[in-house]
């Protein structure tokens, strides 16, 4: 994940205060600077969480950044799991899996992210692997063709998702 990804992640209580020097860490990483953020990355994981928390503080304010309310942190972090699917760097139905079960852990559900015909298709490929529900032989395709079908529109889906959500 990005540094504003992680924030995002942070906001939405993904992550712990123990995360925070793994937080500052990204940011140092990815070019930010901040006598904070310095002093946050060096901490680690067992020093004192109201410590850790204050710097974080300090660390947001000497950055100017503002943490983004939890819908659009949501968005955010969604962005991850959906370029991790369009780049075709892990499976497409397992990375739609935890995409889904993070959405799920907030008020929010795949309608309100704007993702119901991609959870539609998770459904589908869910049910084509448990033998469920028949679709691929309506369509004239084997087991296989149809969840390939389906992941590559699930692809193409969350590609334009991006795009409209500025993901890229």
């Amino acid at each position: 994940m990005t540094f504003h990804q992680k924030l995002s992640a942070y906001t939405l209580g993904f992550l712990t205060d123990k995360e925070l020097p793994d937080i500052a860490m990204t940011g140092l990483e990815e070019g930010y600077d901040a006598e904070s953020l310095r002093i946050l990355a060096g901490h680690t994981i067992t020093d004192n969480s109201f410590v850790l928390r204050d710097y974080f503080k300090s660390m947001v304010k000497e950055l100017g950044l503002t943490l983004k309310e939890r819908k659009e942190a949501l968005i955010s972090i969604i962005a991850f799991y959906a370029k991790n699917i369009v780049d075709k760097k892990t499976g497409t139905y397992t990375e739609f899996e935890k995409l889904n079960q993070t959405i799920n852990k907030t008020e929010f559900d795949c309608d309100d992210m704007g993702l119901m015909p991609c959870y539609a298709d998770y459904i589908s490929i869910w049910e084509e692997k448990m033998d469920g529900l028949d679709f691929h032989s309506v369509q004239g395709l084997t087991k296989e063709e149809y969840i390939e079908k389906t992941e590559g529109e699930m692809r193409k889906y969350l590609e334009e998702w991006l795009i409209t959500n500025g993901g890229t």
